[in-house]
């Protein structure tokens, strides 16, 4: 299990130092993506039970893939369909219709288990001009944007999931967070706390052995941080309805 984690962390790695290249020795434009339907719109249209199961599944329709498992929402921020393939490494290089494109996909740990994960992870490409949807995570880092959009929805098939969020940072070494099983010798909680810890947004949330999370990854490329290899981290404990 860890040599497999340690691949994913290298493909992922190796994703955004690629990603960075391109960015910096091209200049050719991003290439927008197909606009997600805005989940929001269609809940204040019916206020009655909405069918997520359904739009899930007009989704995998319009995309031809069914590899899409969620719809990850940021009110005001981003709506982004998720992925998961059998590795970490695809999404990284291919968009929803499987084509070959270096902005990739939004897309959930291959490890993940949707429903039954206490700790899910999620990844997304950012670039330095600031033009790809995730790079927006990278505003929590602002208190003012992390009390201004506190919320994360993930939405399956089965139903819609909010999550507050408690800790933002960037990442240039420790990469236990990535782990699922075994966090460096700390327990479940110990590591949470960890996390809590690390945000340049200090926070205050109850954090027990069974909080289930929600951590979203991406690029960072944040000129104050002088590393090379630099990740945004943003997570958020689940509220049980």
């Amino acid at each position: 299990m860890k040599k497999k984690q340690m691949i994913g962390i290298f493909l992922i790695i190796i994703g955004c130092i690629l990603g960075f290249e391109i960015w910096f020795q091209e200049s050719k434009p991003v290439k927008e993506k197909d606009p997600v339907p805005q989940v929001q719109e269609i809940e204040e249209i019916h206020q009655e039970e909405v069918n997520y199961e359904e739009i899930l599944n007009d989704l995998k329709s319009k995309y031809n893939n069914n590899e899409i498992v969620a719809i990850l929402q940021i009110p005001g921020v981003l709506e982004e369909v998720v992925v998961q393939a059998a590795d970490n490494d695809y999404y990284l290089h291919y968009d929803l219709y499987h084509n070959q494109n270096i902005n990739g996909a939004t897309f959930l740990d291959f490890r993940n288990d949707l429903r039954n994960s206490k700790k899910l992870l999620i990844y997304g490409h950012s670039d330095p001009e600031g033009l790809l949807p995730f790079v927006q995570i990278t505003n929590y880092n602002n208190k003012t944007f992390m009390e201004e959009h506190n919320k994360i929805y993930l939405i399956d098939s089965l139903g819609k999931r909010e999550y507050e969020v408690f800790s933002s940072y960037i990442e240039t070494k420790d990469f236990d967070y990535v782990n699922l099983e075994s966090f460096g010798g700390l327990t479940y909680l110990e590591h949470l706390q960890k996390l809590q810890q690390k945000s340049f947004v200090q926070k205050e949330v109850e954090l027990t052995e069974n909080t289930n999370i929600l951590l979203l990854q991406t690029c960072s490329f944040d000129e104050r941080v002088k590393n090379d290899i630099k990740y945004q981290i943003v997570i958020a404990k689940e509220i049980e309805g």
